[in-house]
């Protein structure tokens, strides 16, 4: 029997990614016999600054009349929370993937300014092994075709991307108590090993309201699009309708 996903879903990146962070989870949600048609990409790797994320944002979320689910990984969470403050009409849930939705921690702003500084100085030489795998479960480390596909995204956008989304979402805001106050449904799915956006922070996170719900998916890190897109597919499927 075919699973219909009939709401649009539409899909946000995180920091130098592109459309392969999200293609295993696209193919595993139109597998056996489950159909995902209806949805968009917002690419947040053309946009120079945050206003343009923005604007990019909302005209995805213009291709369709009606409501739509809104699905962002890490910094792309980030922004389609933005998006569905602004927006609330048009938003029949938010799944945030390995992200929080809160101001940055000062040593991450601290993070931040040194990967500026080298970024302006040249000095920036690639996304190196060591952070691939913290953004990676443990059991990831050693797989090439992942670690690979991290890899070539970074080096694909290359530093001018990743300096103007260093820098365009730096200064985030703390939007837990308006999205706890929406109509709509919140969604923070994380990965258990998850370093960044951990599962103690997002247990703190959802106690607060009813509407802000959780799912932590094992054997899965930061990375959890790519690492468990099986997974997050069945999670999907049973959000998504």
């Amino acid at each position: 029997m075919t699973h219909l996903i009939k709401t649009p879903v539409v899909f946000f990146p995180g920091t130098v990614c592109d459309e392969r962070i999200f293609i295993p989870l696209w193919q595993a949600l139109n597998a056996n016999g489950n159909s995902l048609d209806n949805k968009a990409f917002v690419p947040l790797q053309w946009a120079d600054d945050l206003q343009q994320m923005l604007a990019l944002s909302a005209d995805r979320l213009a291709y369709f009349p009606s409501k739509v689910h809104l699905v962002g990984f890490s910094m792309g969470g980030y922004i389609a929370a933005l998006i569905a403050l602004a927006h609330p009409e048009k938003v029949a849930s938010l799944t945030l993937l390995s992200c929080t939705a809160r101001v940055l921690k000062n040593e991450d702003l601290q993070q931040r300014k040194i990967l500026l500084d080298a970024i302006k100085n040249k000095q920036y030489k690639g996304m190196t092994q060591s952070h691939i795998e913290f953004m990676l479960h443990s059991k990831h480390h050693a797989n090439a075709a992942l670690t690979g596909i991290i890899k070539e995204m970074a080096d694909d956008l290359g530093p001018s991307v990743l300096s103007a989304q260093t820098n365009a979402t730096a200064n985030r805001k703390d939007l837990i108590k308006k999205l706890s106050k929406q109509t709509f449904k919140t969604h923070f799915v994380i990965g258990e090993q998850d370093n960044i956006a951990t599962v103690s922070e997002i247990n703190d996170i959802t106690a607060s309201s009813s509407s802000l719900l959780k799912d932590v998916i094992i054997d899965a890190g930061h990375m959890l699009p790519l690492e468990q897109p099986d997974a997050l597919a069945n999670y999907l499927h049973f959000t998504l309708q």
